[in-house]
């Protein structure tokens, strides 16, 4: 491991700082209370334990791990910007501010304190455990150019096939299966860095007509997780690059490359909130027509000037009011979609609330997450053991449950709401078992050998969903998933699609699949 200081971390931890401070100036000076200044702790005390791993080895050996824990301190830090930069205290709309950010703070250094362990083995000791070793012989390192590009060919034909089906419902396999498919549309991205995969590659043009042709895929999809997606995972991959290269920003990209960038950026970000709006506006008539029409109708909305405009002036005008969480549910608090999903601590705060309503330990909670966890389990399985569960009685979410009526809205819930309601102050060693078996298990995409390390295709493919793990979504049951099924699924799924192209791909030209993968 090179000895040279890593000018991209050390510029990134600066920049960081510097930004927190100038966030924590005007938090104080705009809005001085009592309450905000606990916001600023909670940023503070985030950004200080989050700059201790904040370092090379744990990006070059655990870069899955460490996509985690990036997506858990964001948000703890980004609230504090994001609330700034639209004008607005830390605490907009809070009615649980002190509750909010104590919890907060407790869980992310318990969560910290989970990564830690799991990732604190030096380079010297570093040994390869049984699920790698097995991922290994799979051939689960394994990958070629050509493979990669039938995959991504597969995945694409799959986004397509999905396009004609409606929602998909507990108990349908053939659905579910097809849906969990999706991401192997990117595989075709971690060419832009070939040597993650220590591969060679050359054919850019190619690479940016196909990420342009998933792009507009996406945008048809009418899903704004979609269309953040490639560019998301290209950017996360070049991050990864920089770091595990030693290379210097700006030897590695021009002042005037970045000059470049950073305009581009805002327009991209510009773009994105505007088809947004417009994706919004014609997602109540997703059910009702075929995907090439609800894509001609967002670009036809995108394009009325007029409606964009009356949109956006509805749209702020629903959210200058605030409304209380007696009077219903709200998730209303940057206004920026991207920030939204991974800075709304509105969220934590507004579950707390529904959850000490209910009470802590809440018995309904806990049976209801039993029957969760019941499901994760294939049906076939669950009748062996003699369980009957009406899977398709389940669609709803646990912020649904949480928040008590209204079943089958899909609202998301706080990992620390969801957490104390079903298992009282319980809940962070639980919590902390199971980050701590997901880091493993994530870990587990790297595989040291003699010459070096090797980073699973497989895990390249799905850095942007690991980064938005941490996301308000189903609180402490996603890892449970994660933990019991997805993991295991996610590996037999990949390696089915990896031999059956490997195996086509050799009958029509051997030199296709062939690949020196290094001894362990």
């Amino acid at each position: 491991m090179s000895k040279q200081p890593i000018h991209i971390l050390r510029q990134l931890k600066k920049g960081l700082a510097i930004l927190l401070f100038f966030a924590v100036v005007c938090e104080i000076f705009f809005f001085p209370t009592l309450p905000n200044f606990f916001g600023c702790v909670m940023a503070v005390i985030a950004y200080w334990v989050f700059s201790f791993f904040l370092k090379e080895k744990y990006i070059r050996l655990f870069p899955f791990a460490f996509c985690v824990y990036v997506s858990m301190f964001m948000y703890r830090y980004l609230p504090l910007i994001a609330t700034i930069v639209e004008g607005k205290p830390i605490t907009y709309g809070f009615e649980r501010p002190y509750q909010t950010f104590v919890y907060e703070i407790i869980l992310f250094l318990v969560s910290s304190f989970a990564f830690y362990l799991a990732c604190r083995k030096p380079r010297y000791t570093l040994k390869n455990n049984s699920i790698q070793k097995t991922l290994f012989q799979l051939k689960f390192f394994e990958i070629t150019p050509s493979i990669l590009w039938g995959i991504g060919l597969i995945g694409l034909f799959i986004r397509l096939y999905n396009f004609g089906v409606s929602d998909v419902e507990y108990g349908d396999v053939s659905g579910k299966f097809l849906q969990g498919l999706d991401y192997l549309m990117y595989a075709p991205l971690c060419l832009f860095f070939p040597s993650l995969l220590r591969i060679q590659y050359s054919n850019q043009k190619l690479l940016w007509i196909y990420s342009v042709c998933i792009f507009i895929v996406n945008i048809a999809s009418n899903s704004r997780q979609s269309i953040m997606s490639p560019i998301a995972i290209l950017l996360i991959l070049s991050f990864f690059y920089v770091v595990i290269h030693n290379l210097k920003i700006t030897t590695y990209i021009s002042p005037v490359k970045i000059l470049f960038l950073g305009l581009f950026s805002i327009l991209a970000i510009n773009l994105l909130s505007h088809l947004s709006l417009a994706m919004l506006h014609t997602r109540k008539i997703r059910d009702d027509v075929d995907k090439m029409e609800l894509f001609e109708k967002t670009v036809e909305t995108a394009q009325n000037e007029t409606l964009m405009a009356r949109l956006k002036a509805g749209k702020e005008s629903r959210e200058s009011g605030l409304i209380t969480y007696k009077q219903g549910w709200t998730e209303h608090y940057v206004d920026n979609f991207i920030l939204a999903r991974y800075a709304n601590m509105r969220i934590t705060d507004e579950t707390l609330y529904y959850a000490q309503r209910k009470g802590f330990a809440n018995r309904q909670m806990q049976i209801e997450m039993a029957e969760r966890i019941l499901a994760i389990f294939p049906t076939p399985l669950l009748r062996l053991f003699g369980l009957y569960l009406d899977k398709n009685k389940m669609e709803y979410s646990r912020g649904d449950f949480l928040y008590g009526r209204g079943f089958g809205g899909y609202r998301v819930t706080s990992h620390v709401a969801d957490g104390l309601a079903t298992f009282g102050f319980w809940y962070f060693p639980i919590q902390f078992i199971a980050f701590f078996i997901m880091f493993k298990l994530l870990n587990s995409f790297v595989l040291y050998s003699r010459k070096g390390i090797l980073y699973a295709p497989f895990a390249l493919m799905n850095v942007f969903l690991f980064l938005g793990k941490f996301r308000n979504a189903q609180g402490i049951s996603a890892e449970f998933s994660y933990i019991i099924r997805g993991f295991l699924q996610g590996v037999i799924t990949y390696l089915i699609i990896f031999h059956m192209v490997r195996l086509a791909l050799q009958l029509i030209n051997p030199k296709l699949v062939k690949m020196k993968i290094q001894n362990l």
